[in-house]
């Protein structure tokens, strides 16, 4: 049974090795010929259907053999799983969907490692928040070291470790004169995430008005139809075509921006030419 992806993901590193490199067939991205990232995509979720719910955490800690980043990767991994939910559709794929899911959080937890600050660069007392046998906890520290991590999902994931290692700490000095650590990093988090549900929010916002009514066209649709294609195929100037663009775009612009005679939506099948 075929599972073709959605949508995919964009990897900054991908794991696909040659046939004379393989090192193990059953869980190994073997490219034949050369892979896109889509067809890349297309081959880790392939992959995932072929092997057995058991062999799922072995399959991701033998991917991270051929990666630098391999908090990065596993991100990227979690998220083609994640926007590709709806082929997780039958009740033996969902168990394994939550597999995945939790073998990836498992896994990720070990890659984490607490941030360690050296003696010489601890800042002066008045911004060290608590002190614990194993190091000391500064959040005036943590936001500088937070500022350099450019992902979202990083700076989450960082700041949340940062919190439980605080909150599992055996703290024997507590700065009265500065908040609680896990009190700043909770916060923190939820400023980020209250700015990125914002953000989106805006950008829905921004997009609905620029919304604009579309044009209705009294003719056959065909005929519509007809004049994109004459001006993408047929009619030139200075060599070039008078429309230049990528056919399955011109069918979503013609469907997008008209209505039939009768006022309906034009759908992507009924614009298309070749």
């Amino acid at each position: 049974m075929a599972y073709l992806i959605k949508e995919a993901v964009q990897f900054k590193e991908c794991t696909h090795v040659a046939l004379h490199n393989v090192k193990s067939e059953e869980f190994d991205i073997i490219e034949v010929q050369p892979l896109t990232n889509d067809g890349y995509c297309q081959a880790l979720i392939d992959k995932v259907f072929e092997i057995s719910h058991s062999e799922i955490a072995d399959f991701i800690k033998h991917q991270l053999l051929y990666v630098k980043d391999k908090l990065h990767w596993i991100n990227k991994f979690e998220k083609l799983v994640s926007v590709n939910e709806s082929l997780f559709k039958k009740q033996r794929n969902k168990t394994k969907l939550i597999k995945i899911i939790s073998s990836a959080d498992l896994i990720r937890s070990t890659l984490i490692k607490p941030t360690t600050i050296k003696d010489e660069d601890r800042p002066a007392p008045r911004y060290v928040n608590a002190d614990s046998e194993e190091r000391y906890f500064s959040f005036y520290k943590t936001q500088k070291v937070f500022e350099q991590i450019e992902d979202f999902c990083d700076q989450i994931i960082f700041l949340t470790n940062e919190k439980y290692e605080y909150e599992q700490a055996n703290i024997h000095f507590i700065n009265p004169k500065l908040p609680e650590y896990s009190e700043q990093c909770t916060k923190k988090i939820e400023q980020l995430l209250h700015i990125r549900r914002l953000k989106e929010e805006l950008q829905v916002v921004k997009e609905e008005k620029c919304n604009y009514n579309k044009l209705q066209f009294n003719g056959n649709v065909n005929q519509l139809v007809d004049v994109f294609y004459q001006l993408s195929r047929e009619l030139f100037v200075n060599g070039r075509s008078y429309l230049d663009g990528n056919v399955n775009d011109i069918a979503k612009m013609i469907a997008y921006s008209f209505v039939d005679k009768d006022g309906n939506n034009l759908s992507i099948t009924r614009s298309a030419f070749v």
